[in-house]
């Protein structure tokens, strides 16, 4: 490895100092009762100074002849990196990493060696497991990338040392391994999506500066066009890390427990990550278009309405933050507008284009929002109306459906970039324990709230395009 590389790896953020429970312990002496029940969670960190997503911004939109106000969270790598930098152009997802595993902002030498890194990775990936790749899937022609990921993890762990998880390991040594084990598996599932779909094998770029765009290419069955690679680059670099979801609290515990295998955590995540209570949402709403498809036009209205009221419509509400109410105040998930705005300025750009068999099938989500949260529904006459803002799947399942990624595709696109935040959560796991259900972020990576407007304002933007309908079509 480049000795400057080896430097870099090396370094770990400290932990951080803010330690609620036990500094509520100390406060709570005098009330013996609430001190023994503070105690039951004396196991629980200091914080964690990886991610902080509060409120940040206060906005409303129109709906009908209604106003709502939203609470919009945004996040912060580390207290250094904000979600407007990503959307604004000025970080991308090797940016976002870099922040996320090192607590500070790269140089511009340091980034470039990062980058060629987790290139040289990605090829390295793709020349280790490519035959195996073949042969499995020639054996299974309709196996999805996780079935061929599973697969391949097997071999690995069958055919070359695979190093623990543990604090006694150098943490440049297990950073390495973690990125090489990673992208490995990436490059596995990319292949494994094409070779289901007998899409040709396209060369990596030469002089390609962003190692994901081979599974860009992979994915969208052709060369991925810039656009195509601005869209898929940002939500990617959005999603690298999101607190405690469900697949990082995985890779903390196989973190915390010392698993004998890097590739192990990676792959339990990654199991984690396609459940039906985290990205599996993804699928759920695949299913639910086939439903609509099949349905009368004149009934569909109806099936969404059934659907809200009986707490099981895809892509909707989130379980820990308030995105549903009877009430004109909710939470928003910004997510899904940061997705959709880079992909309505292309469409109308007409470097992506948009199918009539994809713009009949966006055309049900454009609907689906309208009656989730513009109109609301209503048990009873009278009743108050229950609306639920779209969390981060919509967005994702629009982006995919619109660019062709084929269904069984769309959580890896995910794995891929999310996989890094399990990096940053193991890095931090070795020095502290840390557990669900929450963690407080450290108040010095917490941002203040936000008045510039640039998060809003897209959130106005791809709301009043949904709105309107035909939001898939130019308008230029």
């Amino acid at each position: 490895m480049n000795p400057t590389l080896l430097t870099i790896f090396s370094e770990v953020p400290p932990k951080p100092d803010y330690s609620p429970v036990r500094t509520s312990i100390e406060a709570s002496k005098d009330r013996p009762e609430v001190a023994e029940t503070l105690k039951l969670f004396s196991s629980m960190p200091q914080s964690t100074a990886v991610l902080a997503n509060p409120v940040r911004y206060h906005h409303r939109i129109a709906v009908g002849k209604t106003t709502l106000e939203l609470d919009i969270r945004s996040f912060a790598i580390r207290g250094r990196l904000f979600e407007e930098d990503i959307v604004s152009g000025k970080a991308d997802a090797v940016d976002v990493i870099f922040v996320g595993m090192f607590g500070r902002h790269p140089t511009n030498q340091e980034v470039s060696l990062f980058r060629e890194h987790l290139t040289q990775s990605m090829d390295l990936g793709i020349q280790r497991c490519f035959e195996k790749t073949r042969e499995f899937m020639k054996n299974f022609p309709g196996a999805s990338p996780d079935i061929a990921m599973q697969h391949w993890a097997t071999l690995r762990k069958a055919g070359r040392k695979d190093g623990q998880v543990n604090s006694s390991r150098p943490p440049a040594e297990l950073l390495a391994e973690m990125i090489d084990v990673h992208m490995e598996n990436v490059a596995v599932a990319g292949l494994a999506s094409a070779m289901r779909a007998n899409s040709p094998m396209g060369a990596r770029v030469p002089g390609a500066t962003d190692p994901f765009r081979f599974l860009f290419s992979m994915l969208l069955r052709r060369t991925a066009n810039p656009d195509e690679n601005r869209i898929l680059g940002q939500l990617g670099a959005i999603q690298v890390h999101h607190g405690s979801a469900g697949s990082n609290m995985v890779a903390r515990y196989f973190a915390a427990l010392h698993t004998r295998s890097v590739s192990d955590l990676f792959i339990a995540s990654q199991m984690a990550l396609d459940c039906g209570r985290h990205f599996g949402a993804i699928s759920d709403m695949s299913d639910f278009v086939g439903v609509l498809e099949r349905t009368p036009e004149t009934e569909r209205d109806n099936v969404i309405r059934s659907r809200i009221l009986r707490g099981n419509l895809p892509t909707f509400g989130h379980p820990e933050i308030a995105a549903a109410g009877r009430e004109n105040h909710l939470e928003m998930d910004p997510r899904p507008a940061l997705y959709l705005a880079p992909l309505f300025e292309a469409i109308d750009r007409g470097t992506v284009t948009v199918s009539a068999r994809v713009l009949k099938r966006v055309a049900l989500l454009e609907r689906i929002y309208q009656i989730a949260l513009v109109e609301g529904v209503q048990k009873s006459t009278g009743a108050a109306r229950l609306r639920l803002t779209p969390n981060t799947d919509f967005g994702a399942w629009l982006v995919q459906e619109v660019l062709g990624i084929e269904e069984p595709d769309r959580t890896l696109l995910s794995y891929a970039y999310r996989g890094f935040g399990w990096m940053m959560d193991v890095r931090e796991q070795l020095q502290q324990p840390i557990i669900r259900p929450v963690i407080p972020p450290d108040p010095t990576i917490v941002p203040s709230h936000q008045t510039d407007g640039i998060v809003p304002a897209i959130i106005s933007s791809v709301h009043n395009r949904l709105v309107v309908g035909k939001a898939f079509t130019n308008h230029s």
